[in-house]
């Protein structure tokens, strides 16, 4: 490993869970120090998203999938609203005695929701250029800026001269999750980003329009046009929706440094150095920078074949096909807070996988490589031995790695969660973090994280689509890469997702937007 790429390695191996170290650790909640959920910002007008927009009626596992030809090209405030709401939207409000919760569209650890949107846009009808922050709660944009900066968004991600329609900016603010997760909550940054990606990626399907997602970008220009401050929030990724444009130089438009006044989150933050240290460690810095960056990635190595049984994914049967919508299945979205402990059907769990494992449009990219290998415990599916496997994706094959009833074992790898023991199958996704440092050095951690997260993402969406549940988890790090070893000998488990039958009935969320119709 070049010595340059130490820094993301360091604070991997320093934030590892291991028994002892959850034992041992003196963290505890503050309650009455709890982050708010929303930003808000104190003097700037909302401007009011339009409350009747289409909802994505698509298939939900042909979107998830993203397998159709995407070209449409009629993006105005409508759209926007239906990107916007299904990635990141509120879809339950909760009260308990404990105060008011705000769930959303998409899955966030804690339900901390550290993730923020941003969009940059030129003229589409229904909104004027700018650049503008999505307020959820009230769902509405605020304006931070006027003007056309699409084409700084170009030259900031390496495109300079060509221009999206529209950019939607995803960025984590630290402390919102660093309350509960500490320092590892930098991990998080890219998991929660990357499930409401899923979301966006699945919901642009729906309704045909392209997209594209930069993890490669001058980050400290990227920043500066969205007006974050420093050591307190940071750009995460970039999503570019629509048909990309030549533009003139005549549209670039110099970004002037914002004053911005928002609201205090807690009464008291803590910072964790090492993730702006680590998140710092891994910018880019320059044009050059980030052009190099994005064809640094290397082929993955092939895995020797684990040589145990085999089985072949298997398409749905007929009576297993779900009518399920993507608005359907996102609106009944949720994280499974108790599976019962029974059995799921191999062929959905096929799904699932192939749906988890389809192409994502990212900019670091190779065609049909990934970062990311699955391996998973099977407790009970129907079709196939309880036991460990890996997912050998050239062949479209599980290869069983040990024989066993493992419940006990999936639940203690994630935290000595009953949960997890109870659910049919519990997927862990897996990197060689060695590798992907190698060839795309500090930044290629984000890459693995936030790839891992959209991957968990799709494994949530196709669960629910076919009428299962599903819950994403932290884990014991080292322990899982012991108990699937050698097969995983040399990698680093990115993220968990459990999926299973949930043993309670859920009520479906539903699209909430204020009352008030926009003026």
């Amino acid at each position: 490993m070049t010595e340059p790429s130490r820094s993301a390695l360091t604070f991997h191996e320093e934030t590892k869970h291991s028994e002892l170290s959850v034992r041992t650790s003196s963290h505890y909640l503050d309650w009455g120090n709890r982050p708010y959920p929303f930003k808000t910002y104190k003097g700037l007008p909302l401007v009011p998203l339009p409350h009747e927009f289409s909802h994505p009626s698509k298939s939900a596992l042909k979107a998830i999938r993203s397998d159709n030809q995407l070209t449409a090209d009629t993006l105005d405030l409508g759209i926007l609203a239906e990107l916007l709401f299904f990635s990141g939207g509120l879809t339950r409000i909760m009260k308990t005695r404990a105060g008011t919760y705000y769930m959303r569209a998409a899955p966030a650890t804690g339900a901390l929701y550290p993730i923020e949107l941003y969009v940059v846009c030129g003229d589409i009808p229904g909104l004027k250029a700018g650049v503008y922050h999505f307020n959820a709660l009230d769902f509405g944009l605020v304006r931070l800026r006027g003007n056309d900066f699409t084409a700084e968004v170009a030259s900031a991600t390496g495109r300079t001269g060509i221009t999206y329609p529209l950019t939607i900016a995803f960025t984590s603010i630290a402390w919102r999750n660093a309350w509960k997760y500490e320092a590892r909550s930098y991990r998080h940054w890219f998991w929660d980003s990357g499930v409401i990606a899923a979301n966006l990626l699945a919901t642009s399907s729906s309704e045909n329009f392209p997209i594209q997602i930069d993890l490669g970008f001058i980050d400290s220009q990227i920043n500066h046009l969205l007006g974050l401050e420093p050591g307190k929030e940071a750009t995460v990724a970039l999503a570019q929706i629509g048909i990309a444009r030549q533009a003139s130089e005549s549209r670039q438009t110099v970004a002037p440094r914002l004053a911005l006044d928002v609201e205090p989150m807690s009464r008291e933050e803590v910072e964790y150095s090492i993730i702006w240290k680590t998140n710092e460690e891994s910018e880019l810095l320059g044009p050059r920078e980030v052009e190099a960056w994005k064809i640094s990635a290397r082929p993955r190595a092939d895995r020797n074949p684990a040589r145990g049984p085999l089985f072949h994914l298997q398409p749905l049967k007929e009576e297993q096909h779900s009518p399920s919508t993507l608005e359907r299945t996102i609106l009944k979205r949720g994280s499974t807070r108790r599976f019962a402990p029974t059995s799921i059907p191999f062929e959905p769990l096929s799904a699932i996988t192939s749906a988890a494992a389809s192409p994502i449009p990212l900019d670091f990219q190779l065609p049909n490589e990934s970062l990311v290998d699955f391996y998973f415990i099977a407790n009970q599916v129907e079709g196939i031995p309880p036991g460990s496997y890996w997912f050998n994706q050239a062949e479209g094959s599980f290869e069983q790695l040990k024989s066993g009833r493992f419940r006990d074992i999936s639940g203690y790898l994630c935290l000595n969660q009953p949960l997890f023991a109870d659910a049919s199958a519990v997927f862990f996704l897996m990197t060689d973090l060695h590798r992907v440092l190698d060839s795309l050095g500090n930044r290629g951690y984000r890459a693995a994280q936030f790839e891992a997260g959209i991957r968990a993402g799709k494994i949530y969406l196709s669960s629910y689509a076919l009428g299962n549940g599903a819950s994403g988890s932290t884990f014991y790090d080292d322990a899982v890469t012991e108990f699937f070893s050698p097969q995983a000998k040399d990698l680093s488990t990115m993220i968990a997702v459990g999926v299973g039958v949930p043993a309670y009935r859920a009520r479906s969320g539903a699209v909430l937007v204020p009352k008030t119709q926009p003026t």
